[in-house]
């Protein structure tokens, strides 16, 4: 992978930790084959590309998902029953959406990182996608799943020499965003590791811009999420291995105080779990010189009331699979993204 390319991920673009040969997406559903067998309690849906990042669609019927190489599929779907995936099918909007104005990317060069979506009308869902190939920009979607195709209809472009990590949507067609380092750190990823800070969360608002949130300059600003009343953000500090919960300006919660809680693992992402609660996936790494490996990985889920923490899956790490980044449920299905490799995983739910 090239080198900016290399500085614009959570880990892979940070060191170039793409399985050789990756497979290349497919329009047909393509399923478990040979080399595909379960590994430990995990089983998998092989084929797809460095799934950073995916959340349910439809009820959880599918599950969308991005993909960091290159000019590899853009956007994925997952069929969650047959546990088969399809690449979706891209096109752009005649009439793209004036409040994101900027000019349409190459879909076929998509490397699409964190995800958020937003459910719309007719069967139609909001994808908002991170994207670093030829900019780092949010770029807007309306995802049809049920036909396998999604619109491109907008994009914003981040803060110029912010490397976006991960965006959730606010009301009135706004998001939030995180920075997780400067593109023209050639050691990033170290700093981060020790601690120092050089993230933020930026809030986007249609026809205001960007503004940074108070509160989120932490070490590695990674994934987030915000909750349903939109009063507050959660979001990850990665080098420092803690979760914020940080009031979001503007909603109705000005004077709410930060707060935060420890974990012994690099949070990644962060998805909305059920009943309410928030499951938290990342690394155990020791430092920097030590990433070319099967990474451990564990998830946890966090009250968002009393930030109580849970275990629910902690894993050694796998050759064939490591390093998860993202965990979602459908059913009593569990799902995991990694940065790295051509695969998910999935497992029953404890």
């Amino acid at each position: 992978m090239k080198s900016r390319a290399v500085l614009t991920s959570t880990l892979i673009l940070a060191v170039a930790l793409i399985t050789s040969d990756p497979v290349r997406a497919q329009s047909a559903p393509t399923a478990a084959g040979a080399g595909c067998a379960p590994t430990g309690d995990l089983s998998f849906v092989c084929g797809v590309v460095n799934v950073e990042d995916l959340l349910p669609v439809e009820g959880g019927r599918w599950l969308v998902a991005g993909s960091l190489q290159p000019a590899s599929a853009g956007l994925y779907l997952i069929d969650t029953a047959a546990k088969t995936f399809k690449a979706v099918t891209l096109s752009i909007a005649a009439k793209p959406d004036p409040r994101y104005p900027c000019a349409a990317p190459d879909l076929q060069g998509l490397a699409t990182h964190g995800l958020d979506v937003t459910p719309s009308h007719g069967g139609v869902t909001t994808v908002y996608a991170i994207n670093h190939a030829g900019r780092d920009a949010v770029e807007v979607f309306h995802l049809n799943a049920a036909k396998g195709s999604a619109e491109w209809v907008g994009c914003v472009v981040t803060p110029a020499g912010a490397s976006p990590n991960s965006v959730a949507a606010v009301p009135g067609g706004g998001f939030v965003v995180t920075k997780f380092l400067d593109n023209s750190d050639k050691e990033a990823i170290q700093h981060i590791l020790a601690g120092q800070i050089n993230g933020v969360v930026y809030l986007w608002t249609p026809g205001k811009g960007f503004s940074e949130v108070p509160g989120t300059q932490l070490s590695g600003d990674n994934g987030i999420v915000v909750s349903p009343d939109s009063k507050w953000l959660f979001v990850n500090a990665w080098g420092t291995r803690e979760i914020y919960r940080v009031p979001l300006p503007g909603h109705g919660n000005d004077k709410g105080e930060r707060s935060s809680v420890k974990v012994d693992f690099h949070p990644d992402n962060l998805r909305w779990a059920p009943g309410g609660r928030i499951f938290v996936t990342g690394q155990f790494i020791s430092d920097a010189k030590h990433l070319d490996g099967p990474l451990g990985w564990a998830t946890v889920l966090l009250d968002p009331q009393t930030m109580q923490l849970t275990p629910v899956v902690k894993e050694p790490g796998y050759p064939e699979f490591g390093g998860a980044t993202s965990t979602v449920q459908t059913g009593s299905t569990l799902w995991f993204g990694t940065f790295r490799g051509n695969r998910i995983a999935y497992r029953p739910a404890p």
